[in-house]
């Protein structure tokens, strides 16, 4: 049982599964059933108690339409966390308790400089007094939200497992912004796709540089970038048991894409050159590439004296064209160089700082079929700041710019994997208007998967933003975003009773098993769960909880348990606005981290299972004012799972059908007692299976959002 405010004195009602006898009565103990041999799964089980140490092999399918369990298992076991760096621990000088504001004056913040060209902003200076966050405070040692958004607190207090970091690298935040007032730019305009933003590190900020240090002549051999700072977020997780996931978009990238690659490795020209196919990529044995490997950015002048040979000869051929390329600009030239097919050599402009500029080919055409001949004719749709890559696979005229592009970005992610990033978000997955497909992803996540076996990692969980070809994209990826935000919450004016809540919970499941649909009410896209659900903080958080409750993975987005009622702001300067409230923080987040660790027990691993029950009156009805059902685990673990879904005192009568019981292992004869997941006590006296079968009683007070009860054979 879990509550916003249970009195004590409502203990026993609302706890009513068994009838509270007030002396603490023991077990009947009325002698097992027998059971078979073929149902015994051991020694260990004398009389086979069932939810004890049920059958050690997976359930099969159940008359109830259960399916199996996902190919990769990693993906149920993840609650994850969805972080915005910049803006989760941002703060203000006006803004808090008197700690917070002195906390506020020392914080190592980056300047904020707008850099729009073209528009202006009346609440510039607004928004340039929030001290924007960094990725050293998430490092901060600290469990208390007022003070910071860290580590820590996501996994000790809030409970999730999984850090989901929304995109860190650097951004355009000056050409064609949607609104004057976007001082940062969006996150997913990504201008270079191998480093952190020098803004998302408190050493750099401390050196004085952030993104702009490359601009201008000259600029630093040694510029600054995050890319440590993450580092030791990711290992810090590691060390925690947590797992961390990066944020991509691949369709588009942001105006002024600054180019660095793995200058290492085999590029495609290279292949061409040697008379290989390009079919031949997809034996990745054949094609094996030592430099995928252990993969790094060629961003360092030092390392153009470790190039191997097939490299060196490149680079002296780009020095002899453009013999005023130095520094930074000689590894971003280098980098277009040895991508270019022998047409862009040909046209190379020395002086092209940009990859729009110098390798337009990487970009699609206004035709929305071809590769772009010049930087002026990219197809653009109304996200003004980015310009979308070309993806069309089917365009067999241009299938070297095509595979070119692929073998990029495989570069890119298989670089994070091996840097210790454990999955990846993949933002718009496919894409109608420049070719954007499963093909490309079939062949991209294969690759990378290859090489991190090779290095002895697991392979990368993988959670699609995808709206074309979802079915497609379920046998690629391990979670789907789509559906369940907008099913759940309901903001189109669907009533959302417990016919609603079975419906969205049986939705998620279309795939099959072969991906999951992500639990969330909350995203950076989103709307707050307050806003236009009816919910209050409490009953949405109720909510929340019935995505814990599925074989999916669940998500909770930053500030969710703080009660926020503030968009994810990532445009702009803005702060977690909740941080700052003046009301106790303590009660909310208690009950999101209960419900997270009560979902990751191994006790209650049913409730990460995929059989389930939507449970019944005994006249066969949905009380729509309750949602019930029961999950069990092939190894025989039993959760009942009770929801009161809007405030109101409530109680039922259900009735659970024979071949449930039969799959629950839940016998007459033998009894069995219900356990508190969340306070671990047993409530009630034990009963008999076949009478708990034909009468399982609930009643939860008004202000009770959920009982969550493990079955347990009594000694």
């Amino acid at each position: 049982m879990f509550a916003r405010r249970t009195p004590h004195a409502l203990l026993c009602l609302s706890l009513g599964l068994f009838a509270c006898d007030g002396g603490g009565g023991g077990p009947s103990h009325q002698g097992p059933a027998e059971a078979s041999p073929a149902q015994c799964p051991g020694p260990d089980c004398p009389g086979c108690p069932g939810p004890a140490c049920g059958p050690q092999s997976p359930a099969p399918a159940k008359a109830d339409g259960s399916r199996p369990e996902l190919a990769h298992p990693a993906a149920v076991e993840w609650i994850l966390y969805e972080l915005q760096a910049r803006s989760a621990n941002a703060c203000h000088l006006d803004l808090g308790e008197p700690w917070q504001r002195e906390a506020c004056a020392q914080k190592w913040a980056p300047a904020v400089r707008y850099h729009a060209s073209e528009g202006t902003c009346a609440e510039l200076d607004d928004l340039e007094a929030i001290k924007l966050g960094t990725l050293d405070d998430v490092l901060a040692d600290t469990d208390d939200p007022r003070a910071g958004i860290t580590l820590r607190y996501i996994d000790e207090r809030v409970g999730a497992n999984a850090l989901w970091l929304m995109p860190v690298f650097p951004n355009n935040d000056r050409e064609a912004l949607p609104h004057p007032c976007d001082n940062l730019g969006s996150p997913y305009a990504v201008t270079d796709y191998w480093h952190v933003r020098p803004s998302l590190s408190r050493a750099c900020v401390a050196l004085g540089q952030d993104e702009y240090s490359l601009d201008g002549d000259p600029e630093p051999d040694a510029p600054c970038f995050g890319d440590d700072a993450l580092q030791q977020v990711i290992d810090a997780a590691h060390a925690r048991g947590m797992k961390v996931m990066l944020d991509v978009a691949f369709n588009h990238f942001g105006h002024g894409y600054r180019m660095y690659d793995d200058l290492r490795g085999v590029q495609v020209r290279d292949r061409l050159d040697a008379g290989e196919g390009l079919d031949l990529l997809w034996d990745f044995e054949a094609t094996h590439d030592d430099a995928l490997l252990h993969p790094g950015p060629t961003d360092d002048l030092a390392d153009l004296a470790t190039l191997p040979p097939h490299a060196a000869e490149d680079l002296a051929l780009l020095q002899a064209r453009c013999p005023d390329l130095a520094g930074q600009a000689l590894l971003r030239g280098f980098a277009m160089w040895r991508n270019a097919l022998d047409h862009e050599r040909a046209a190379f402009d020395c002086a092209a700082g940009s990859l729009e500029q110098a390798l337009p080919g990487f970009y699609l055409a206004q035709d929305r079929w071809s590769p772009a001949p010049t930087a002026s004719d990219v197809f653009r749709n109304d996200w003004r700041d980015v310009k979308f890559l070309f993806h069309q696979a089917t365009n067999t005229a241009h299938s070297h710019s095509y595979v070119r592009n692929r073998e990029y970005l495989v570069r890119v992610l298989n670089h994070w994997v091996a840097r210790g990033v454990d999955g990846f978000r993949l933002d718009h997955s496919t894409d109608f208007n420049n070719g954007l497909s499963t093909e490309f992803w079939r062949y991209v996540l294969a690759k990378v998967n290859h090489y991190a076996a090779l290095r002895g990692q697991d392979r990368p969980v993988y959670l699609a933003e995808e709206f074309f070809t979802q079915d497609g994209m379920a046998d690629l990826v391990d979670i789907l975003t789509e559906g369940y935000v907008t099913d759940i919450t309901a903001r189109r004016g669907q009533t959302k009773d417990a016919g609603r809540v079975e419906w969205v919970l049986a939705n998620a499941e279309r795939f099959n098993g072969r991906a999951n649909v992500m639990a969330a009410l909350e995203t950076h896209d989103e709307h707050r769960l307050t806003e236009g659900t009816g919910f209050d903080v409490w009953t949405g958080a109720g909510f929340h909880g019935l995505g814990l409750t599925a074989h999916t993975t669940p998500m909770v987005l930053m500030g969710q348990p703080l009660g926020s009622h503030a968009g994810v702001g990532f445009k702009r300067s803005t702060l977690l606005e909740a941080r700052f409230a003046d009301h106790d923080l303590d009660p909310l987040v208690e009950f999101y981290g209960a419900l997270h660790h009560a979902r990751r027990a191994h006790a209650n691993r049913a409730l990460r299972a995929a059989p389930r029950h939507f449970l019944r009156t005994a006249e066969g009805n949905v009380d729509q004012r309750i949602f019930a059902q029961v999950k069990w685990s092939g190894d025989g673990n039993v959760v009942f799972v009770v929801h009161n879904l809007w405030p109101g005192a409530v109680q039922q009568r259900y009735v659970i059908p024979p071949h449930i019981a039969d799959a629950l292992w839940l016998r007459a004869g033998r009894d069995y007692r219900l356990v508190d997941v969340f306070t671990e006590q047993p409530m009630g006296a034990c009963r008999d299976g076949g009478a708990l079968a034909q009468d399982l009683f609930v009643a939860l007070a008004a202000d009770e959002r959920l009982q969550w009860l493990r079955l347990e054979v009594c000694d």
